[in-house]
Formats: structure tokens, sequence, C-alpha cells
């Protein structure tokens, strides 16, 4: 099969490796119809965060094509997706919806093999997978990039709104163009927030945003947003800050422009952050929750909404290439022309 693997920053191929298999009872694997490049992969591509050469890309959808013995859920030829992060099921912090924080946890990609590839196999499957109410057959392109956000980046953006308490007529900033940040403001919207407003500098970004009911403001990451924030929510400063970047100026900004008394929740990966100093926080009593999405506890909810018409995160998808041109869906992201990449393999439809 076909697998895309990261060599060395700015490297990526398309090379052939072994077919997987069931190795464990709770195995299963999955014929990967569609699967997507991820702006978390963006920081192994640019060589920011470590990497060993070999398999990349945590996001995909496909058809079962063996399963393990001790399986239950799914059934050859069933249509599946996953999460970005697989874990075994049973544990205290699976069973509160902590996926990610489950001992026998890991990332497609990088405690495991890549899904930038024709088939995966997944550990731990009745946990992980979350069957589709749709036949395989049913999976197009157009339902892909309706889908595929649900894997990653729209699954974190809800969970940055959660963290940061969004509730009914809250008044929310969020910091990022990103796809995570752009799924953090639709969600926010969703949660009954009253004005989202999302900070960004690319206004082809901002513009796919504002087709989710949400406010941008364009500002610079080189400067203070602090007056231009209060300004644009009538003189006062938002209740709920969603942090997607991960970076430093947006951390910043993040805790600058919260209201007194009110809450940051951050998904933004953090890379160079400094620390916080506690006094930062404690005079203005500013509220601070930060992690990795458990995705697998919002697909089935999430799923159910695209599936009845509630929800289209397809606009967030805005390319579509075949697996063998993964590098080019690399550069696409790399340099901005993009802002995400639905990957097809050979298995999957090319048309929308």
């Amino acid at each position: 099969m076909l697998a895309t693997r990261f060599n060395k920053p700015f490297d990526i191929t398309v090379e052939e490796v072994p077919d997987p298999r069931v190795v464990d009872p709770t195995d299963v694997t999955v014929e990967i119809l569609y699967t997507a490049i991820c702006g978390s992969d963006l920081w192994t591509f640019r060589g920011i965060v470590p990497h060993a050469p070999g398999g990349i890309g945590h996001e995909f959808m496909g058809r079962v094509l063996d399963i393990g013995t001790d399986v239950s859920s799914v059934r050859p030829g069933d249509a599946v997706i996953a999460p970005f992060v697989f874990s075994e099921g049973d544990c205290e912090q699976c069973r509160n919806g902590l996926q990610p924080l489950c001992e026998r946890s890991g990332i497609w990609g990088k405690d495991w093999a890549g899904a930038q590839a024709e088939a995966i196999r997944v550990p731990f499957a009745d946990a992980t997978l979350v069957p589709l109410p749709w036949s395989a057959d049913e999976l197009d392109t157009e339902l892909a990039r309706r889908l595929m956000p649900l894997c990653d980046v729209y699954a974190t953006g809800t969970h940055g709104a959660v963290l940061a308490g969004v509730g009914p007529g809250d008044t929310v900033a969020v910091i990022g163009d990103g796809a995570v940040g752009i799924s953090a403001a639709a969600a926010a919207r969703r949660m009954g927030a009253g004005r989202v407003v999302l900070l960004g500098e690319q206004p082809a970004r901002l513009a796919i945003a504002e087709g989710f009911d949400v406010e941008t403001l364009r500002v610079s990451r080189d400067e203070s947003s602090v007056a231009r924030v209060r300004e644009v929510f009538g003189g006062r400063l938002p209740d709920r800050v969603v942090e997607c970047v991960g970076m430093q100026s947006a951390f910043d900004t993040a805790l600058d422009v919260a209201a007194p008394g009110g809450s940051v929740g951050f998904v933004g990966v953090p890379h160079g952050v400094e620390p916080i100093p506690p006094m930062r926080l404690f005079g203005r009593q500013i509220q601070v929750c930060g992690g990795v999405a458990p995705a697998r506890r919002y697909l089935p909810g999430l799923i159910d909404e695209v599936r009845t018409g509630g929800l289209d995160p397809s606009p967030l998808m805005d390319r579509t290439l075949a697996l063998t041109d993964a590098a080019a869906g690399y550069e696409a992201m790399d340099t901005g022309a993009a802002l995400k990449v639905l990957l097809t393999t050979a298995g999957g439809s090319h048309g929308s």
C-alpha cells in the first residue's frame, strides 16, 4: 500500500509500505478512503516539533477490512471514522470522556502508524472507531469534506469553547484564524454565545469564518489588540477567550483581552510559551484551562449534526488532492495557499 512519509523538514514523499494486519484481538484494519493534512502536521513539516522519519497524519475515515476476535462494534465493510487519539476505553479517564489522558492512548503518526495512507491497523477498535450512519459506498468527497474536520480540528475547536466556559449570551473572542480557530468560533456560536469575534491575519481565512456567522477582526501578531478588541465589544472586553494557535504572542493576546473575572480556554499546543506568572491571573481573577481535545467524546454528536444538516464544516476543507500529491498539499498549507487539505486514496471518490 501507499503511505506518506516524513523524511526530514520540508521533505515529504509517498512510498510503498507493507499492508497492515490484525495483531491483537481488539484490532481492526481499515481501508482509508479519505485522510487530511492538519495544521499541527506543519509543526513537524517545518522542523519545529521533532519527528523521526516515518508515517505521518492523524485524521482518517474509511471501510473496515478485518477485525480481531474481541471486536464487537464494527464488521468488515462498515464505514467508520476515527478521532486523532486512540484509547483503550475501560480506564477511569476514558469513562469520564477524557480519552487523551488514558495511559494507553496515542496519536496516529506519532505513537502509531501514520494515517496519511491507504490502510491502517487500529488498536482498541471498539473504544476508538465511530461507525458512520452511511455505507462505505456513500462516502464521496462532498461528504468527506463535511466529516473529516470532525476527526480533529472541529472537535478541538469545540473543546476550546467548552474549556473557556462559553454559554448562552456570552461575548467571545477567538485567537487564531486557522481551521481550529474558525471551528472554535463556529462552535461558540452554536453554543449560544451572543457575539463571537475571531482575531486573525489572513483575509481569506477571515472570510471563511464569516461564513459561519462569526465577526472578524484583522490584527497583526506584533501589535497589542486590547484597545481594538475593547472597541469592537462596545467598550468592554469579552467574557470568554479561546486561544487556538499555541505561540507566545497568541497566548499573551488571549490573556490580555479577557475581561476581569473572565476565562480562557486554550487548545493551541504550546510551542515555546513561557510559564504564566500567577499574579497575571490573580489580580484580574482570570480562569485558564487547556488541554488536548477528547475528540472521541464529541464525535457521535457532531456526526449526528452533520447527518441532520445542522452542521456543515466543509468550508474548512478548501483543497482536495490525491494521496500521491501529499507533498503538494503540505506546500499549499505551509505557504497559506490552502487552509486544510483533504487527501483521497485510490479507494476514495475524487469527485464531489
